[in-house]
């Protein structure tokens, strides 16, 4: 009985629109009763442990990897305590399609309840779309330009679903919706809103058709800067100064070479990529925080994603392992927070120790 009715993967969420389901399970996949991606977490926050939580869409979820435990965030944990930090706690805190607005209020809302002591922003795709929306009027900070709620106001149900007899019937006729229907969860395009025609006609080698012979999606992206994105990044910096949490700014990695996916390979995705990433920069050192040039570092081999954004099982490895290596080469873990004997220095602690890991 227990599972009789399929757990949908997100649920409604009053702020966020939707977020991880609390105790989704599937497969090898699983949430836990705070609806994080993951294993339980201690509440409240053990004595010693040193708890980094990672903010990001889904390619912080590790959404393209079935298994949680080969996500990126769960690896980066297996690095950490591998390389000697035995009380470290990684949490998966992203969530697919999530851009740095839903992070931001995630942070603020959701994650400072963890008590963390560092956190791990890692966004970019996301945040290219709700760029590409027409009129420049429709460019708002809400994002409400580019995505609604699929519930865009409250209604009073027709009075045919008040029997739940009638409401079966017309279910199953496809006249109405289950009342817990993820699409009535989710955000639906508006009409101002192009990512998705310009991705279809891409596709389809028919770009530029339509709107797309007046204002082009490189003249979009030009008009419509990532000025919220900027916003949004600063603001969780600077919430996470004032409650004495480190943040790690990580730039955004893709490939070029799926030549078939417009989100990986079009002039106008990467030019909107390497924009973000240089607003990461800017924003880390206006605001004196780490900046992880994760986009530097990442190869573009195709094997290490499945789509040019989201990684790869092999991708998540190697994506984790870099991460950890940032974090000990910097010494961004103080040794007195561990209380273990024997760890020393960071700097005496050298990569070459999570080299090998899960290889």
């Amino acid at each position: 009985m227990k599972k009789r009715f399929a757990m949908p993967i997100f649920s409604f969420h009053r702020y966020l629109g939707y977020y991880p389901t609390p105790n989704f399970e599937k497969g090898k996949n699983r949430h836990n009763s705070l609806g994080y991606r993951g294993d339980e977490i201690v509440m409240p926050k053990p004595e010693g442990e040193y708890r980094i939580v990672c903010l990001g869409g889904s390619t912080t979820y590790t959404s393209k990897i079935e298994d949680y435990q080969l996500s990126y965030p769960y690896l980066l944990e297996k690095n950490l305590i591998d390389a000697g930090y035995k009380n470290v706690k990684v949490v998966n805190a992203g969530c697919s399609a999530w851009s740095s607005m839903e992070s931001m209020i995630n942070f603020e809302i959701r994650v400072l309840d963890l008590d963390p002591d560092m956190v791990i922003v890692y966004h970019g795709i996301n945040d290219v779309h709700p760029r590409l929306v027409w009129p420049p009027s429709a460019y708002r900070g809400d994002g409400s330009g580019s995505k609604i709620p699929g519930i865009p106001y409250i209604y009073t149900p027709s009075v045919f679903e008040y029997s739940t007899l009638i409401r079966g019937v017309m279910i199953k006729l496809g006249l109405s919706k289950p009342h817990s229907a993820i699409t009535g969860i989710l955000t639906i395009p508006p009409e101002t809103y192009y990512g998705d025609l310009f991705r279809e006609q891409m596709i389809d080698k028919i770009y530029p058709s339509g709107i797309f012979k007046k204002i082009s999606a490189e003249q979009m992206l030009m008009t419509n800067q990532p000025i919220y994105f900027r916003r949004n990044i600063e603001n969780i910096v600077i919430l996470a100064r004032e409650n004495g949490i480190k943040t790690i700014l990580a730039t955004f990695a893709y490939s070029p070479l799926f030549e078939e996916l417009p989100r990986a390979f079009s002039k106008e995705y990467r030019t909107a990529y390497e924009e973000t990433n240089n607003v990461l920069k800017a924003v880390a050192e206006k605001n004196d925080v780490n900046l992880f040039d994760f986009a530097g570092l990442f190869p573009n081999d195709k094997r290490y994603y499945t789509d040019g954004r989201h990684v790869s099982e092999e991708g998540a490895k190697l994506k984790a392992k870099l991460f950890a290596q940032y974090i000990i080469d910097n010494n961004l873990i103080p040794d007195e927070k561990q209380n273990i004997k024997g760890i020393g220095s960071r700097e005496q602690q050298p990569y070459s120790k999570i080299e090998n890991i899960d290889e």
